[in-house]
């Protein structure tokens, strides 16, 4: 089966020609679908040290002035996390790299609303900018595209909070936000 010019599979990034089975008759190129993976990746300017946002990544108290309700983690590679939320979300799982006021990544484990359980990366680096600090987020390994919409709304919103919480004291969250 070969592809016209007006076969709409021929401009569809989701599929892609492979290898026509043993028996195909026609010797044509069959359709199949390629898996997408999307990446979050976020920039925040903070007017603080790197040792301070770091602080706030990777200390439990830190943690629940600007992100959680509760939060227990081990500070080094290899060591494990488990979080909660306002609404009580429960998250358990393993700190990846960790390099002290440098950057720190985790193996972020959801169970979607169908009850997949999901597996990405949510890698945080800190860099001296300025007099202050930037924050760089880069979560991947999402395949579902709600799954990494919502994700990346909640780090937006969580970020900013961050932000709020280091530079001014002031926990923007709210119990009715979710």
């Amino acid at each position: 089966m070969k592809q016209g010019l007006d076969d709409p599979r021929r401009s569809d990034p989701s599929v892609r020609a492979a290898a026509p089975p043993e028996d195909s008759s026609d010797g044509g190129m069959l359709p199949v679908p390629m898996a997408r993976s999307y990446v979050a990746e976020q920039v925040y300017y903070f007017d603080s040290s790197p040792a301070r946002v770091f602080q706030g990544l990777t200390d439990s108290e830190t943690l629940v002035q600007w992100f959680l309700s509760k939060a227990e983690i081990e500070p080094t590679r290899g060591g494990v996390f488990h979080f909660e939320w306002i609404g009580g979300y429960r998250m358990d799982g393993r700190v990846l790299g960790f390099v002290r006021n440098k950057s720190v990544a985790f193996l972020w484990t959801d169970q979607l609303p169908s009850g997949r359980v999901i597996e990405t990366r949510a890698s945080f680096q800190v860099v001296v900018r300025g007099k202050g600090t930037l924050l760089k987020l880069r979560h991947s390994g999402f395949t579902d595209p709600e799954h990494f919409a919502e994700c990346s709304a909640r780090w937006a919103y969580y970020l900013t909070n961050m932000k709020s919480v280091l530079e001014y004291g002031t926990d923007l969250r709210s119990e009715l936000d979710w």
